[in-house]
Parts: structure tokens; sequence; C-alpha cells
């Protein structure tokens, strides 16, 4: 999902590759809960539904598992 030079990158693009490195730098270590979307909405100053849609992204990378009633969980090692 590279940004190409002269256009804008799209808000959920941008919170789905900056939480793609976290993971991939082990920043979020596998296994580990992500902090809640309200409160990621307000750290990267975004939507909720931006960073709804930024999982959405995630999940179908398989960077990340969603358990209902649990949250969202950064992908181990299989």
């Amino acid at each position: 999902m590279a940004e190409r030079p002269g256009r804008p990158q799209l808000e959920y693009i941008r919170v789905a590759e900056a939480l793609a490195a976290r993971i991939a730098a082990s920043t979020i270590p596998p296994g580990s809960r992500l902090p809640p979307e309200k409160a990621l909405a307000d750290e990267f100053g975004v939507a909720y539904g931006t960073v709804r849609r930024a999982m959405d992204v995630l999940r179908e990378q398989g960077l990340v598992v969603t358990l209902w009633g649990k949250g969202t969980f950064a992908r181990g090692e299989e």
C-alpha cells in the first residue's frame, strides 16, 4: 500500500500502515491486545470509522484477529 507521489494518502491506509509497522517491529508483540479503537482514533486524530476500516485492512492481511467481546490481537507466529 505504498503512497503514490502527488496523491494524498487515505487516512485509513495511513493508520493501517502505522499499526502494521508496529506489529512488524514487535512494538505490538504477537498475541498482545491492541488498544481499543476509540483510543486509536484519538491517538491518530481520526474518526472511529477510520480506525474500524484500518482494522479491516489488517484483518485481511492476516496481521490481527478480532475476538468478539475480547478485543483485537496481533497475530503471532503460527
